[in-house]
């Protein structure tokens, strides 16, 4: 087991192991865990609206005043004064201002209203030192890796940052659902536990991208983790017996019936009126 403080991304998704992002993939079936490795998955603008808040809120301002900067806006960057310009920043990302997303705006935004909160407000001597912190361990003969974004070690918590369309708590338990965070939490969890002998609780801090930037948490429960650490447990075994054969197979087709969902209203029993036609 090792645990390494603050380390670069880049050598983070260089170094050998299972991340829960990839490993989780196996339960959709081996062949897209398989494909993950191969293909990756091109971020969206929420997704590097995220990231670039990641980079603010818990590696600091100088570090993301030296990865990002902010486009002019009377930049356009299709001019030979707007290439001229953006080859001026180097190797650093651009957050545009304005338009659907604001990502500047957005990104300072969602930063002030994190920082309200104690947890990251940032001010602690060692707030640097327990943000982003990689651990490696070994799971069930898999060597495993997790990147943290914020481990309270005398509290026994993980916090994890997640921008979000909406902090409403059906619509956030729709994302957990739908996107797997069980596994996440129960993942992150298990390698603080692994790294400092103790069991820790998991709280999901959710941010608002858009004005008034709202924020709320959201413990995952022990039902839930247990059910994360189920589904853990079976994909690190599926991957070692996939790997022992060296196959990887896709899921075998089937029919399935098909119907309409419990919402949906049948045309003629809707409340509008059916067309009809005047002759």
């Amino acid at each position: 087991m090792e645990v390494i403080y603050n380390q670069p991304d880049p050598e983070y998704r260089k170094a050998e192991g299972q991340s829960q992002s990839h490993l989780k993939c196996i339960l959709k079936s081996p062949a897209h865990y398989e494909s993950a490795k191969t293909f990756s998955m091109i971020p969206t603008p929420a997704m590097e609206m995220g990231t670039a808040l990641h980079c603010r809120v818990l590696d600091g301002e100088k570090a993301f005043q030296s990865s990002y900067i902010q486009k002019p806006k009377d930049i356009n960057l299709s001019t030979k004064e707007g290439r001229e310009w953006k080859a001026t920043v180097g190797k650093k990302k651009i957050l545009t201002t304005g338009g659907k997303d604001d990502p500047w705006n957005s990104v300072e935004g969602m930063t002030e209203a994190l920082r309200k909160l104690d947890w990251f407000k940032g001010t602690d001597k060692e707030y640097i030192k327990y943000n982003e912190v990689s651990i490696y361990w070994d799971w069930l003969g898999v060597k495993c890796k997790a990147r943290l974004d914020r481990v309270l070690v005398d509290e026994g918590i993980v916090l994890d940052l997640k921008t979000t369309d909406s902090v409403d708590a059906t619509t956030f338990q729709k994302k957990v659902v739908g996107l797997q965070y069980d596994f996440q939490a129960a993942y992150y969890a298990k390698a603080a536990e692994i790294a400092y002998g103790k069991p820790f609780r998991f709280i999901f801090v959710a941010v608002e991208r858009k004005a008034p930037y709202c924020v709320d948490m959201f413990e995952v429960s022990p039902n839930m983790m247990r059910e994360g650490l189920t589904k853990n447990q079976a994909a690190l075994k599926l991957l070692k017996t996939c790997a022992t054969l060296d196959q990887w197979p896709v899921p075998e087709p089937s029919i399935n019936k098909l119907d309409y969902p419990r919402w949906y209203t049948p045309y003629g029993a809707s409340s509008s009126p059916i067309l009809e036609l005047p002759f």
